[in-house]
């Protein structure tokens, strides 16, 4: 078999008497024989003047401090201290490069008077040095000459350039003895005696033509001025050695002056992960620039702008370049004090490989994850393989030629993701990298076509098929997407395995049942056609997700067809076949209960379709039950589906889809509906005017400002208006043929089409704007050479760019213009004009930045949630006001974990977390400096009133309380907050209690308000904890007699008990079941006396009912007043005084009933009540005198007469029970008008003169004949007093027989109110003056007239002086 891809894709031939294992032996074999590194890289200046002893081999040195068996690690390879003998290499001694740094030692090369001692570093090497975001220079560093590219799973160290070679060694006896092999005998370092050395290559030293003095005078300087003695060697292979003695501090200064002043200048290139770069800058730049105080050397760490943002915050794999220039001393302190941080700040890192092929993902995976759980265990790392069984943009590659191998290629959008422990995270990357390279020289793929409604069983469920297969053949299977049209399915593993995977998926593939339903044919007369209507109802069935549900419910696959002009048959696959036949019966129904008559296509352009959706969408659903089915916006169809849901769908609301076939009545409803709302759709776009479009041709550089522009001009449209739609595309896209539209040429070379739609009118306006803006941009463009440069504090430039560049970019894009900043220097480059308006608002920006002001309130931190407010009301209040950012401290825990300097914030501005080593107890108020200092005064009074108001205590209660402490709807709790001022804050019924059933209720308030509510509720407590409760059992027909008129029985038996009489305690006390329950138990609560003292009063009260006797007493209905009372009252201080029960009879009974009333009660307390009723009774009798029918109404003279009895002699008057008689007509009253219209009171007075004036005589032919019984009731005294006034106003009524009568009608309404005068005295002077009977109508709007009965003469007199009184209005 012939060869396969690579990892670069390319195609090489296998050697065929040769196993993947025996190959992939010889290449770690190859692999481990020469391992390139940076270190191996011959130095440019090495190449032009090679040194005599270049090739020479160096034996390998261990440090002191290090085991001596242990081989040198790649980085550690060719860091030897220098021995002024060659020392004979051990016979497993590795042959090291000549300029080779060991940097690991620090016996070899201590620390020169640098930080802390970093954490040793790992021994696998770094997680990164491969990736850069864009935007990184990828330059080749100094030292590299020709080599290929590093491997990726080389440590940062391994992968740091670094030019020449420095060696320094101690001098310690005890070390070079143990290099040698020998014992290690003590030494006592001599104080002031310490001797250091470092070492150089030639190329590492500035020629001497550079150098500023010959090299043994700057030796010599230097050992004057220094306290330690630097002594120049020769070492070996060319080497120059430098050793320094003397006190230790002094003789490292030395050394690095001899190093500043005679090395040449290195530049050392470090990557680091992106997310440490904050940590490398830190606040302000301190971290970095302590760095170069320290070591000497310059270190440029990239710009934010610089620097593509990564896919994901948390990916550790992207690195950016750090870059270090100095001496090669000084560089390499640098580098190890950068490391350190690294180091701190990763060692849990997250990784992302996405250079892996997706092909390979199942058998990285293994079958069911095995060799994910097998990487995972014991390791402190997390491996998340992506799921691949059914591939998403990029296909498959095809099966290739016989003997090659396929060529699979990475997606960029997926990967395989580690995260974990670093060292665990690296081993775990090397392992499947390994396993990659694996694979690329075994797995092929073959092709296979099958049904596209099968290869949901091929998968299985959540994908167990796929787990079975690979486990099964060692093969995968890789399925077309929903969105493709291909059928065909990609197996892919050894070529071997291929057939035996291929028979295993034919037998999922045919395990199956299928189904076919052809939708049109169900509805083939439909008016749009059948096809169009079952491909609309596909559509709808599809946006209501009725496929998923059924697929769900049934178990099966649905496949619709891939495309919109194929035929519209769905087929359905299962497993089970009876499954397969359920779901065809369901989608029939479905498609039957949707006929034609419920669904309508309407046309409308996709210009309107937006537009559509926002104004008519939720309208024809509420007021029309139709829902509204737009296209795609990608898919530039016309056609807009209505369908009639019912008017009792919401947006909301889950609807149910019919499955019924409606009728002829329900399908003319359906069509009216979708009529209206089509009808809807239509109006919103009818009477706008005709669409246009118009294309721009304009520069590619000017194409993403023009879109925004278009974009600005029309921001602020009102809802009513459809914005004109923009469209752009390469000039070099454009192919076919398209409709005709109008192009506008813009000066200069065509690169873009823009093209614009919508309204004439808007888009020939937004077109002339866009011409006039393209003008301006392109003179702008002639001086984007203009630079202004201005200062601005440095301190204030992590405010300028902002979190990840944000405030800065904004400026940029707002003002068109480059800004860059370097140092406390903006540089803006750009139009002038733009510039001068960036320029004021940075320096703005600066000024405000200047007058912010800074407090740090101690506030502990028990008082903050209350200072915050409900959802931060208190803080949004006070920021909103005084314009000034308040800060409280986060509550989460650790906030301190992974901080350091840095964390504060860095140039891109912000900090990690936003809170920049801010204390649990601190409050930080940042603003204008007014604002602050205001918000500051008010925080600290709002902490006084809380600390005021913080004065807290618990009261422990039973929590079979809590309902009765709360009352129904809270009323109980709410009270007694009201009453003390108090925040009580009550547990939950369902909350847990200790062993003793009880909770505590925690009160808040100021100290008074505290001790209130804490006094109420003990007392509260301690009476529910003395409460027990009894339930005894009364007959239901008692109920309402203990409880008594309006409670009053039972309240007085709870008083007298010794209960509360607060109304909801009573209530409490004891509680009787509703009146429509046929409970009869009455349940009594509180106090153990109280309660017993009631159940006593109730069993005395019932045994009394039980020997208690009636009797029925015949009173005549009309003194049955004299029993009931105003209100009740006689009959209510009867039962209270004889303790009995009376029943007086309702006025709505008739015959022998009415008059019987009922007596209830012992027979002592029985005899005593109906012997004083019927005193009361007796005391009552009336004296009855017989009164003419025909007069009654006469006499009474509505109601007036008997007034006088009442008032004057205490004397009141019934009927015996009998109907008075019917009020007279009033003869010609009604006609006194002669049928005109009263005048209204709006209109204006009229003379008197237009009044209207009747007399008759005085007989009413058509009264009733008959007496009716008059009954005064009084004392005697008083009854005789009232008979003699009865009898003279019967005298008086006889002789009115033969008197006048007037009618008097007066035209204005208004002018009654005279002839009554004020409390009658008008209308009482004139009965006086003339002997006549004068009665004024109550509502005279009604036309009835004046009434005077008298004598001829005195009714005319009477008339006269009415009318006098009106002309002269009542005076």
């Amino acid at each position: 078999m012939e060869g396969g891809a690579s990892s670069n894709g390319l195609g090489q031939d296998l050697v065929p008497d040769l196993s993947p294992a025996q190959r992939l032996q010889e290449k770690h074999v190859a692999d481990a024989a020469h391992r390139p590194m940076v270190e191996d890289a011959v130095d440019e200046e090495d190449i032009a003047h090679p040194p005599p002893s270049m090739n020479a081999a160096v034996p390998k040195i261990s440090a002191a401090n290090e085991e001596p068996p242990q081989p040198l690690s790649e980085k550690a390879a060719g860091k030897q201290k220098a021995n002024e003998e060659p020392i004979k290499p051990s016979s497993n001694a590795d042959v090291l490069p000549p300029n080779i740094l060991d940097t690991k030692s620090e016996d070899a090369f201590p620390a020169l008077g640098r930080g802390p001692k970093p954490p040793a570093a790992a021994s696998v090497p770094m997680a990164w040095g491969v990736r850069k975001p864009l935007g990184v220079a990828n330059a080749v560093p100094n030292g590299i000459n020709g080599q290929g590219p590093v491997s990726s799973t080389s440590s940062s160290r391994a992968s740091t350039p670094v030019s020449g070679k420095i060696t320094p060694a101690s001098t310690n006896p005890s070390i070079a003895s143990h290099h040698r092999g020998l014992p290690n005998p003590q030494y006592i370092p001599i104080p002031g005696r310490h001797s250091e050395r470092i070492q150089f290559a030639p190329s590492q030293l500035l020629p001497r033509e550079q150098l500023k003095k010959p090299l043994h005078d700057v030796l010599r300087s230097i050992n004057k001025k220094s306290k330690a003695k630097v002594e120049m060697k020769s070492g070996p292979r060319g080497t120059i050695i430098f050793e320094g003695t003397g006190p230790v501090d002094a003789a490292r200064q030395a050394l690095r002056d001899v190093a500043k002043e005679v090395g040449s200048k290195q530049s050392v290139k470090i990557p680091i992960p992106l997310s440490v770069r904050p940590h490398i800058i830190g606040k302000q730049g301190t971290v970095v620039q302590g760095i170069t105080k320290r070591t000497g050397a310059r270190v440029q760490v990239p710009k934010a702008e610089e620097v593509a943002t990564p896919a994901f915050d948390d990916d550790d794999s992207m690195t950016i370049d750090v870059t270090i220039e100095g001496d090669a001393v000084a560089a390499e302190m640098a580098r190890r004090e950068i490391e350190a941080i690294v180091n701190e700040r990763t060692s849990t890192v997250n990784l992302r490989l996405r250079d892996i092929p997706e092909e390979y993902y199942p058998f990285i995976a293994g079958p069911h994850d095995a060799r994910i759980r097998a990487m995972e265990d014991g390791r402190q790392v997390k491996v998340q393989v992506p799921q691949y069984h059914t591939w998403s943009g990029q296909p498959p590659p095809q099966a290739p030629a016989p003997g090659m191998l396929p060529q699979f290629e990475p997606n960029r959008g997926s990967h395989i993701r580690i995260s974990g422990d670093r060292a665990a995270a690296q081993e775990a990357r090397l392992e499947i990298e390994r396993r990659v390279e694996e694979l690329r020289r075994e797995i092929t793929l073959s092709q296979l076509a099958i049904n596209r409604g099968q290869h949901q069983f091929i998968i299985g469920d959540q994908g167990t098929s796929i787990h079975d297969l690979l486990e099964e053949t060692g093969c995968a299977v890789i399925l077309p997407p929903s969105t493709d049209d291909t059928e065909m399915l990609t197996i892919t593993g050894p070529q071997d395995n291929l057939d035996s995977a291929i028979e295993k998926i034919m037998n999922l593939a045919t395990s199956m049942h299928m189904a076919s339903i052809d939708i049109a044919k169900q509805h083939a007369s439909a008016p749009a056609g059948a096809q169009a209507h079952a491909r609309a109802l596909t559509q709808y069935l599809q946006q209501r997700q009725a496929i998923e549900q059924l697929e769900r419910q049934y178990d099966a696959r649905i496949v619709l067809p891939a495309s919109e002009d194929s035929p519209m048959n769905w087929e359905v696959y299962s497993r089970d076949g009876k499954n397969t036949i359920r779901a065809r019966s369901d989608i029939m129904n479905l498609i039957n209960a949707h006929p034609p008559k419920r669904l309508r296509q309407v046309r409308v352009d996709p210009f309107y379709h937006q537009h559509i959706r926002r104004q008519a969408a939720q309208r024809i659903r509420d007021e029309f039950g139709v829902h509204l089915l737009l296209p795609e916006e990608t898919i530039p169809n016309p056609q807009v589906i209505l369908v009639y849901e019912g008017p009792d769908v919401s947006s909301t609301s889950e609807y149910t889809l019919p499955r019924q076939r409606p009728s002829n009545e329900e399908m003319a409803q359906f069509e009216q509906a979708l009529q209206q709302a089509e009808s809807h759709v239509q109006s919103l776009i009818q009477g706008r005017q005709q669409l246009a479009s118009r294309t721009l041709n304009i520069p590619s550089k000017f194409n993403d400002k023009v879109i925004r522009q278009v974009d600005r001009e029309q921001q602020n449209l009102p809802p009513t208006e459809i914005p004109v739609q923009v469209t752009s595309v390469p000039a070099d896209n454009i192919n076919g043929t398209s409709a005709p539209r109008e192009t506008v040429q813009a000066p200069g070379p065509a690169e873009h089409i823009v093209t614009l739609r919508g309204q004439g009118d808007k888009v020939n306006d937004i077109v002339q704007k866009l011409m006039l803006f393209l003008e301006r941009e392109k003179a702008d463009d002639l001086e984007r050479g203009h630079v202004t440069s201005f200062d601005f504090p440095q301190k204030f430039a992590n405010y300028l760019i902002g979190r990840k560049g944000e405030n800065i970019n904004k400026y940029r894009d707002e003002f068109d213009v480059e800004i860059h900043i370097n140092d406390g220097k903006v540089e803006i480059k750009g139009p002038a004009a733009k510039a001068d308006l960036a320029k004021a608002k940075i320096l703005a920006l600066g000024k405000k930045i200047e007058d912010e002001a800074t407090h740090v309130l101690k506030i502990n931190p028990q008082y903050h949630k209350d200072m915050i407010g409900a959802k931060g009301a208190q803080v949004n209040r006070l920021q909103e006001r005084y314009n000034v950012r308040v800060q409280f401290p986060r509550t989460t825990a650790n906030n301190n974990d992974d901080r350091s300097i840095a964390d504060g914030a860095s140039e891109v501005g912000g900090s990690r977390n936003g809170r920049p080593n801010q204390a649990p107890d601190e409050v930080i108020v940042r603003g204008p400096r007014r604002g602050a200092d205001e918000a500051r005064d008010e925080l600290l009074n709002l902490l006084q009133w809380t600390i005021d108001n913080s004065h807290m205590s618990m009261v422990s209660v039973a929590q079979s309380q809590l309902p009765s402490l709360i009352g129904q709807g809270g009323r109980e709790m709410e009270s007694a907050r009201l009453e003390t001022g108090a925040q009580i804050d009550v547990p939950g019924i369902r909350d847990t209690s200790d062993s003793t059933g009880r909770v505590s209720i925690r009160i808040k308030g100021t100290k008074q308000q505290v001790e209130e509510a804490q006094r109420l509720l003990e007392q509260k407590s301690k009476t529910f904890d003395d409460s027990i409760s009894r339930a005894i059992d009364v007959d239901k027909k008692y109920h309402k007699e203990l409880i008594g008129s309006g409670g009053s029985h039972i309240r007085n038996v709870i008083l007298a008990a010794g209960g509360s009489d607060d109304p909801r305690e009573l209530a409490r006390t004891v509680r009787f079941p509703r009146p429509e329950s046929a409970e009869n138990t009455i349940r009594i609560e509180g106090n153990k006396a109280v309660v017993d003292k009631i159940v006593a009063s109730i069993e005395t009260f019932l045994k009394e009912r039980e020997n208690q006797a009636s009797e029925v007493l015949d009173i005549a209905p009309e003194k049955h007043r004299l029993l009931i009372g105003r209100g009740g009252e006689t009959r209510r201080a009867l039962e209270s005084q004889f303790h009995v029960s009376i029943d007086v009879p309702k006025m709505s009974q008739e015959g022998a009933a009415r008059s019987k009333v009922k007596l209830v009660g012992q027979p002592r307390e029985l005899a005593l009540a109906k012997a004083h009723i019927l005193e009361l009774v007796k005391e009552h009798e009336g004296t009855t005198i017989q009164v003419p029918r025909r007069l009654h109404h006469a006499i009474s003279d509505n109601g007036q007469f008997f007034r006088r009895l009442r008032t004057d002699h205490k004397v009141t008057v019934d009927h015996a029970g009998q109907q008075p008689p019917a009020r007279p007509s009033g003869g010609s009253r009604a006609h006194a008008n002669n049928g005109r219209a009263l005048p209204l009171i709006t209109d204006q007075p009229e003379n008197s003169n237009g009044h209207s004036w009747e007399t008759v005589d005085n007989e009413e032919p058509e009264a009733e004949s008959g007496d009716i019984p008059w009954v005064l009731r009084g004392a005697r005294d008083n009854i005789s007093r009232a008979q003699n006034a009865l009898q003279k106003a019967l005298e008086q009524a006889q002789s009115q027989q033969q008197l006048s009568v007037g009618y008097l009608v007066l035209p204005d309404p208004r002018t009654y109110r005279f002839i009554i005068g004020a409390g009658g005295s008008q209308i009482n002077a004139i009965r006086r003056q003339t002997g006549c009977k004068i009665t004024v109508p109550r509502d005279q709007a009604k036309g009835e007239a004046i009434e005077i009965v008298g004598s001829r003469d005195g009714i005319e007199q009477a008339k006269d002086i009415i009318l006098e009184t009106v002309q002269n209005g009542g005076s």
